[in-house]
This record gives C-alpha cells, structure tokens and sequence, in this order.
C-alpha cells in the first residue's frame, strides 16, 4: 500500500528535476528514448510513492533500501564533473561497472555498495543515476 498519493510523487518527482536542473521533457525524444524515460520515471515515482524514496530540500534523491542486509539511506547528490570522470576508470566495455561507479560517486559511497544490494534496489539507483546522466 502506497505511502504517499501519485500526484504528490509526481509533484515531488518534478521538484527533483527541477532543482537537479534534469531535462525530463519528451520533446524531441524518439520513440525508445521516451520509452526508458518513462520507465526511470516510473520507478522513480512508484519508489516516492511507498516511501522508499524521499526528496530532501535541496531537491536530491534519499533512497532508503528495502531488501538485503543494508538498509542505510543513500543521498543521491548534484553531479559534478568529477562524478562524470568516475565511468573514466572503467574500459570501454564495462557498462555496469560504469554505472555503479556513477552510483558510488553521486552518493559517496563504494561501488561494493551497490554490488551487494539487491537487484530490486539496485534498478531504482540505477534510474535515478540515469536521470542524472540524461
């Protein structure tokens, strides 16, 4: 049963994007573009609404995660060109690797973070740091 009411995640969605600076408009976006931002968006909000997921006042992204031995909150903060830099360390072909040291660096944590939380939380970090990455 849902925390928080949709139109109230999706109020609280559009006040991270905003205050993220993230562009989440559909304009001009193909058709598998539009697709999987629907689909983060969806998590996203789905995640605000059984309040596994909280926007703090800065306007980033606290996910709180609700299987496994962990169960720390993560702050996803504003991305900053260093963040950016941390998929630099990875070869070309290591995709998850990639998005997990994304992960690790918007919230300040260690890539084993994530590498050890369950999958199911793994797909709502994984969306937030795709909304961040645009």
């Amino acid at each position: 049963m849902d925390k928080i009411a949709k139109e109230v995640a999706e109020l609280e969605f559009e006040r991270f994007a905003s205050e993220m600076d993230l562009d989440v408009s559909t304009d001009g976006l193909d058709e598998e573009e539009q697709s999987s931002l629907d689909e983060h968006r969806r998590k996203v909000v789905n995640s605000i609404c059984n309040g596994s997921l909280v926007i703090n006042e800065d306007g980033e992204p606290v996910y709180t995660p609700r299987r496994g031995e962990n169960k720390e909150p993560l702050t996803f903060h504003e991305p900053t060109g260093s963040t950016i830099m941390a998929m630099d360390k990875k070869k070309k072909s290591e995709e998850v690797g990639k998005m997990y040291s994304v992960m690790a660096a918007l919230t300040k944590q260690h890539p084993s973070t994530f590498s050890k939380m369950k999958y199911s939380d793994v797909k709502i970090c994984s969306a937030i740091t795709t909304l961040f990455l645009g």
